[in-house]
């Protein structure tokens, strides 16, 4: 910030400071000061003043947003698995017949030529439970996938952008699925219900907690407050250190 003004004054101590010979200009996100040549050939006048500066998320702030984009992510795998489930519901279903007459083809042959399938396990054994359902089923099936994909995509797109209304989204998007994930582990334990059932719960308690959701620790309001005292100029400026009298170059 300021490395190409020709003028630097006192004014501009928070952002930009001359001494030694060298420019010191600082970047308002990590508070790193970077020495840079005094431009012989500046493109302007100035330093911009505070109004024209936005000072980017820092500190406490970026570490917020970085948690809510890391549960974005979480959100666009849901949508990618989702999305390929729905999918894979309205194949099934438009190809019903022939997939059910070559499935029974390849599990009588690797049951070796036996009428049956029972002994068969693990993927292929669980796949038949799929042509237990009628079409019509399945489309149903794909409707509820593929709803479900779309909120996961707009809770993503409302977290990574940091939007206060996909917080509150997600929170009872996934509060609402905890009771169902209760009931799945009851029925069956297994490493990757587990896992999912841990991540939400933090997703959930992080939320009420920490982004002050339903009024919890003040709300919005302390929120707002707590944003303001360690985001913007009075945060930067009360990371600012002392130093001697600057150098005005320029005049």
């Amino acid at each position: 910030m300021g490395a190409d003004a020709r003028i630097v004054t006192h004014e501009d101590a928070v952002v930009v400071r001359e001494h030694g010979g060298l420019r010191w200009c600082r970047c308002l996100r990590c508070d790193a000061w970077v020495a840079v040549p005094i431009p012989t050939d500046p493109s302007m006048e100035r330093v911009p003043d505070r109004h024209a500066i936005t000072v980017p998320p820092r500190g406490p702030i970026l570490r917020d947003r970085y948690v809510l984009r890391l549960i974005a992510l979480d959100r666009a795998f849901h949508v990618l698995v989702l999305g390929s489930l729905g999918i894979a519901f309205i194949l099934f279903a438009r190809h019903d017949a022939a997939l059910h007459t070559y499935y029974t083809n390849l599990m009588t042959a690797l049951d070796g030529g036996g009428p049956g399938t029972g002994r068969i396990r693990g993927v292929l054994g669980y796949l038949r439970k799929a042509f237990d359902y009628t079409p019509s089923h399945l489309y149903t099936l794909a409707t509820i996938v593929l709803v479900y994909a779309v909120l996961e995509g707009v809770e993503m797109v409302g977290l990574w952008r940091n939007r206060r209304w996909a917080e509150y989204l997600t929170f009872v998007a996934t509060t609402l699925l905890i009771p169902y994930e209760i009931y799945e582990l009851s029925l069956r334990l297994s490493i990757w219900k587990g896992a999912a059932f841990v991540v939400n719960v933090l997703v959930v308690a992080y939320l009420l907690w920490a982004k002050r959701l339903f009024g919890v620790r003040g709300g919005y309001a302390a929120e707002e407050e707590r944003r303001r005292h360690l985001g913007g100029w009075e945060a930067v400026e009360r990371a600012t250190p002392d130093v001697e009298p600057l150098v005005v170059t320029g005049s």
